[in-house]
């Protein structure tokens, strides 16, 4: 199929879904710009045929492949000059006919619509959700009141197998009341900037009402763009209320606001919106204080979603799940709307794809809750600030949506195959229904730090792309692509970027997935803060080894002592801190858990795949072309960011044991590691340091804004601060006796906590009362020990020993415990040869779920 052929796209006769037509007129127009004549049709003519059927059109041939019966499935098939695109259903054609216009995009040669054939694709992830969010007026009116940028984006989402957009809407701050931060609160309390309600004397003083009848124009074109393109439009409105009387700072006023008429007003601002704008598929509400309703005030919830219902046609309530309870999902339920629980993926933060198998200690909820206004979010429901916590029930009656929150990565590229793989798997992990990922920029210029001109993070001339959004087209392409279908053929990247990256591609490719496995792995192993709001492991602000830098951006989220080694890490049940490390060899015992040592083994290894890749791309043609260049600065930070913490993780381990000990001679161990630390991140700033901005500004506070450059300061003064401690400077000389010798020696001697893929084995679902057998076949040194717990991460674990039993290990979990509302996850730990292992465990890519899952079996009773 040559360039030089003309096209026929064959739609029948019989009424065919806006988005079909849209996405026929997406083909059309990749063909013309590849200059190839194109009509769409109802019959065939000369040439080239693509033949459109499937959702509901009738079917014109039998195709050589099953077709697979999931909603949004797609299938291509070419036979000849005749190319077939079927789909399960509406979104399926869209995606079958926007892969082909992606082929056609990318070609390399004269084949147009080279590829795999025949292709068939089915979706992992139900929701497969981005959000764009509005944070800073400076900063993001330009693309809000930007009608091409819309249409781009949004046929970006769509090509990229995405099935719904929402835009976030009151996401400017963290907490409703006396904030002194609050400065910029546009859309903050959105209602008033898009409606004015006659029957309510509510309005923005400052704000003239042609811009907010724009405002409310560009909400009804948005929803128009997406529904064209078979996106499912999702509205979060995260604020219902803040002190409107308490923020002098405040640039626009909000007026007519009581107490008694402000739940009358958002229901029927509610109602309205659902109205005006038909397109609305879902709304989003943060139902916890920091919504600005106090918990526990279940009124106002009841006439919100009355005012969801009062549309006239179903709505998605979707409820953030932080603070979320069964009386709130009730609420919900009773409106008589689809419902669905949105919680946090890990916190506020990215880690690998696997659900965490325990959350911080931290985040138990306390006896006492904080105060009345958050009962349930730092009360009874704390644990749901981390995760799923309980919702996760066998009999659920709602969805539940994961949301990666902006907090690990804000700035640098992401696009790793594998981990966006892993995601697409693991999204639907225990009846779970899909992701949502807070897009990158998230937070740009929030709690009034915008910068006109900032968003694009560059300073150097040249590297900006046209918006925002196309620095990060990869990453939507990776993850898009891969949590529709986790076996996506490796060609649905490459092509894109062998167009973009010439020579460079396949460089480009393995540096970027090296690199995007650093942050989420620090992340998940040094966890100092839930809240993205304290912690940024991406520009790092300092956390001591010994005793200093760290304690206000950590200091209110962490247990102390406010060290490096005693953060905790995000899976407390896989993986161990320095401190707790340390106190195992102390007692001449060994870890099950993965270990910091660890930790900085695997990140050796990203920064040596990180390097290799920049070096093999230096000998390239297209090195110096400016979207290579954004990728390969961006992954040799990468590449020092895991280089600084895996010497921190190893510093951190030799500090403990010297503040456990107070043997002076260690800290030449930790001023080794300390300033190896520093080499990589003084590296990172002279990288960066032309580059970017020196202010990237995603809050007020000096962690949540600067730049690499920023952070070395304090990072060598307390470099000169260990220095001191050499020697006895402010410790009594201690040699080491024959238990710390030994703890040393252990400690120098240790081997890797590994993995074993494949030794555990239990049913895939059991029956509520049961007893639940689970069998090792491994070699082992002694007993494995089963560690099991139902999927509610309010629970905490617990372990069996397993027996042998002929050729094999055994043990039983007991019906009593089995008699649950949940299912079932589990793994074993044992040693060999006097190594530790965990089964499953992480394979070396760190992307699959390093625990079993066992379902209840469904309908049984």
């Amino acid at each position: 199929m040559t360039a030089s052929a003309s096209v026929t796209i064959v739609l029948p006769r019989t009424d065919t879904a806006p988005p079909v037509r849209w996405a026929a007129a997406e083909l059309q127009n990749a063909l013309a710009r590849r200059n190839v004549e194109a009509r769409i049709a109802d019959t065939a003519q000369s040439g080239i045929v693509i033949n459109v059927f499937g959702a509901g059109l009738p079917d014109t041939r039998e195709l050589p492949v099953e077709l697979p019966e999931a909603p949004e499935s797609f299938v291509l098939v070419r036979q000849g000059d005749i190319i077939t695109a079927w789909g399960s259903d509406t979104r399926g054609l869209v995606f079958a006919l926007t892969e082909l216009a992606d082929r056609v995009r990318f070609a390399p040669g004269q084949d147009l619509f080279e590829g795999t054939f025949p292709l068939v694709e089915q979706p992992s992830a139900r929701v497969r959700s981005m959000s764009r969010l509005f944070c800073s007026e400076q900063e993001d009116k330009i693309w809000f009141y930007d009608r091409q940028q819309w249409r781009e984006y949004l046929s970006m989402l769509a090509a990229n197998r995405f099935n719904r957009f929402s835009l976030a809407l009151g996401f400017g701050y963290n907490y409703p009341y006396h904030n002194p931060w609050i400065t910029d609160v546009y859309f903050y309390f959105p209602y008033p900037y898009l409606l004015n309600l006659p029957a309510h004397d509510v309005r923005v003083e400052e704000l003239p009402d042609d811009e907010r009848e724009l405002n409310l124009e560009m909400l009804k074109f948005i929803g128009r763009e997406a529904a064209k393109r078979g996106l499912e439009f999702q509205l979060a409105l995260w604020t219902q209320r803040y002190d409107f009387d308490d923020v002098p700072r405040a640039n626009y006023t909000v007026t007519g606001i009581t107490k008694d008429n402000l739940a009358p007003y958002c229901r029927e601002a509610i109602t309205t919106l659902l109205k005006e704008v038909p397109e609305i598929t879902g709304l989003t509400f943060r139902v916890h204080v920091e919504g600005g309703i106090a918990e526990g005030e279940y009124g106002f919830w009841e006439e919100a979603f009355a005012g969801v219902a009062a549309a006239g046609r179903p709505i998605e309530i979707d409820m953030h799940g932080k603070g979320l309870d069964h009386r709130m999902i009730g609420i919900a339920r009773a409106s008589g709307m689809p419902i669905a629980a949105s919680p946090k993926y890990l916190a506020e933060h990215m880690g690998p794809p696997y659900h965490q198998s325990a959350i911080r200690d931290k985040e138990y909820p306390p006896e006492v809750a904080r105060s009345e206004r958050e009962q349930l979010s730092e009360g009874s429901r704390k644990f749901l600030r981390y995760s799923y916590g309980d919702l996760l029930t066998a009999d659920k009656d709602y969805k539940v949506i994961y949301r990666i929150w902006p907090g690990t990565q804000r700035v640098l590229l992401w696009g790793d195959p594998e981990f966006a793989a892993g995601y697409g798997r693991s999204s639907m992990f225990a009846g779970s229904d899909g992701v949502e990922w807070c897009e990158p920029l998230g937070f740009k210029g929030r709690m009034g730090t915008g910068i006109p001109g900032g968003r694009f993070n560059y300073q150097k001339q040249g590297l900006a792309t046209r918006y925002d959004w196309q620095k990060y087209d990869y990453q939507y392409r990776v993850w898009g692509r891969l949590l529709y279908n986790p076996d996506a053929p490796r060609e649905s990247w490459m092509r894109y970027l062998t167009k973009t990256c010439g020579d460079t591609a396949e460089a480009c490719e393995k540096g970027l997935s090296w690199a995007s496995r650093v942050l989420p792995l620090v992340t998940l192993a040094h966890g100092p803060s839930a809240s993205n709001n304290h912690y940024w492991p991406e520009v790092y602000t300092n956390l001591a080894l010994i005793d200093g830098s760290g304690r206000r951006a950590y200091g209110s989220d962490m247990e102390g002592p406010v060290r490096f080694g005693n953060a905790p890490t995000f899976d407390p049940a896989l993986f161990a801190n320095a401190r707790e490390y340390i106190e195992l060899l102390l007692n001449g015992k060994a870890s099950h858990r993965y270990t910091p040592l660890d930790v900085a083994d695997w990140l050796d290894e990203m920064a040596h795949g990180c390097e290799s890749a920049v070096l093999k791309a230096t000998g390239t043609k297209s090195f110096g072309n400016i979207a290579v260049q954004r990728m390969i600065v961006d992954i040799q930070i990468c590449a020092g960011l895991a280089r600084f913490f895996a010497e921190r993780f190893r510093a951190a381990c030799w500090a403990e044991l010297f503040v456990a000990t107070k043997v002076t001679t260690l800290m030449d161990r930790v001023i080794d590691h300390a300033n190896r630390s520093l080499m990589a991140w003084e590296k990172i700033a002279d990288i960066s340091r032309d580059l970017y901005m020196d202010d990237l500004t995603y809050g007020p506070q000096s962690w949540l804004r600067g730049s690499w450059h920023s952070r070395l300061p304090e990072m060598r003064a307390e470099l000169a601060d260990l220095e001191s401690l050499r020697g006895g400077g402010f410790y009594e000389s201690v040699r080491a006796e024959p238990a710390v010798a030994a703890t040393i020696a252990a400690l120098e001697a240790r081997q890797p906590v590994s993995s074993s893929a494949s030794s555990v084995h239990g049913a895939p679902t059991f029956k509520p009362g049961e007893d639940f057998v689970v069998r090792f076949a491994g070699e082992t040194d002694g007993e494995p020990l089963l560690h099991c717990r139902h999927v509610n991460q309010a629970e905490r674990w617990i372990s069996l020993p397993m027996r042998r039993r002929e050729d094999s290990f055994v043990a039983t979990i007991p019906g009593d415990y089995t008699r649950s509302k949940y299912h079932l996850q589990y793994f074993v730990s044992f040693e060999r040869d006097g190594r530790n292992f965990l089964s499953p465990g992480l394979q070396p890519n760190l992307a699959n779920e390093p625990y079993l899952t066992s379902l209840q079996e469904r309908g049984w009773q």
